[in-house]
């Protein structure tokens, strides 16, 4: 019985061990991706160069997967109505950013 418990006792330390030491995110372990899921935003992106998209994004500011690049661009996701990524735009071309209503027919692509 001794024994057992010191081999129930070593795979915990181990496993706390190995928890703690990588970048694991325990929280997905637990939580469904369903559940995670975000709402996409449908949006008009006009850019300084007068080219408009329409398109859907996560969030209106940087993603947490988007990457800025020191001293020059920055990119970030854009997704059709299934939440597909279908390209990337550079923050440092955009002019503003327009919120649309659900219903607006997509006129710019995306």
């Amino acid at each position: 019985m001794k024994k057992r418990q010191l081999v129930y006792a070593c795979l915990l330390l181990i496993t706390v061990i190995a928890l703690s030491g990588c970048k694991l995110d325990t929280s997905k372990l637990i939580h469904s991706s369903k559940e995670k899921k975000e709402k996409l935003i449908k949006v008009e992106i006009v850019f300084t160069d007068g080219e408009k998209l329409v398109t859907y994004l996560k969030q209106l500011g940087l993603e947490s997967d988007a990457r800025v690049y020191v001293g020059g661009p920055s990119t970030n996701y854009y997704y059709d109505v299934r939440g597909n990524v279908i390209g990337v735009f550079n923050y440092q071309r955009v002019l503003y950013i327009r919120l649309l209503p659900e219903g607006e027919s997509n006129s710019g692509g995306g």
